[in-house]
């Protein structure tokens, strides 16, 4: 939902040209539909989405110039899996500087209900993201300083090695 959200916020800006925003999961999600309720909120706010669900990938990392999670733990999973991403790498709340929560409640599996409050806040976060890009382009996106990243977690070196040992498992065993 923040993928369609942010992106009918993108025209806005005037930087259409500049700003492209992509959207992936921590999963892989080939063949996975987008949720009716993701949908029928989006349809809330104007927005047809029909885009099919990708994972994180290499090429995607590459592409980014700036990775925003929902949650800590979509943060510390993508960091894990692209260890290079650290200093580009944020929760939505985190980079717009919300201090009362970093993350943005997950509405996989709820109600349409949950889905509504999830979106209020994503559009919520967003506003604040679009006011700061904003401001930083009525001066110049080159000279853009990205906030210092929260610390991760001292079990993140284990993470990293768990997803590894998985990744391998999967491999030999087709």
């Amino acid at each position: 939902m923040a993928e369609a959200l942010f992106g009918k916020k993108v025209p806005e800006l005037d930087k259409s040209d500049v700003i492209e925003v992509q959207s992936a999961g921590i999963h892989k999600f080939k063949g996975f539909p987008v949720s009716p309720h993701a949908i029928t909120v989006l349809a809330e706010y104007g927005i047809k989405y029909d885009r099919e669900p990708q994972g994180i990938n290499p090429e995607l990392i590459a592409w980014a110039d700036l990775v925003l999670t929902m949650t800590k733990f979509h943060k510390y999973i993508a960091i894990a899996l692209f260890p290079e991403i650290f200093n580009k790498t944020f929760t939505l709340k985190e980079f717009v500087g919300n201090q009362n929560s970093l993350d943005i409640s997950d509405p996989v599996g709820k109600s349409l209900s949950r889905y509504r409050q999830c979106a209020q806040e994503i559009d919520s976060a967003l506003n604040l993201l679009q006011h700061k890009l904003h401001i930083v382009s009525e001066t110049n996106f080159s000279s853009f300083i990205f906030p210092t990243p929260q610390p991760l977690p001292p079990a993140i070196s284990l993470l990293r090695w768990l997803i590894r040992l998985a990744i391998l498992r999967n491999n030999t065993r087709h």
